[in-house]
C-alpha cells in the first residue's frame, strides 16, 4: 500500500535552472510502496526536467515523522489529495562550478 514518504534529495541541474551552479538539495514528499519505490518515482519524475538524482538522505515515510517547517507542511498537505504527487520545496543551491 502506497504511503507518503519524504527525503532530502541532491539533484544534479542544467546550469541554466540556477546561477551557473548545478548541485542543489531539497526536500522531496512522494506516494511511494518503500523505498525503492520512492527512489524509481522521483528519478522519473526529476528526469522530466533534465535532473539527475545524487542522493537521498533521511528518507522515511512521513507519519513516522514530526517537526516539519511551515513550508513542508504545506507541501505535504498538497501531496495527500494527489495520489501520484512527487512534490518537492525549495532548490538549496550550493556552488558546484568547475574551478
Amino acid at each position: 500500500m502506497k504511503q507518503l514518504w519524504i527525503g532530502l534529495v541532491e539533484v544534479l541541474t542544467p546550469p541554466s535552472d540556477g546561477d551557473g551552479d548545478t548541485r542543489a538539495f531539497t526536500n522531496v514528499v512522494a506516494w511511494a510502496t518503500g523505498e525503492s519505490g520512492y527512489q524509481v518515482t522521483l528519478t522519473s519524475v526529476f528526469e522530466k526536467y533534465g535532473w539527475t538524482v545524487v542522493g537521498v538522505e533521511n528518507l522515511r515515510p512521513v507519519n513516522q515523522a514530526s517537526g516539519f517547517s511551515d513550508e513542508i507542511s504545506e507541501i505535504i498537505e498538497r501531496a495527500k489529495d494527489f495520489p501520484e504527487a512527487c512534490i518537492f520545496a525549495t532548490l538549496y543551491y550550493y556552488p558546484s562550478k568547475p574551478s
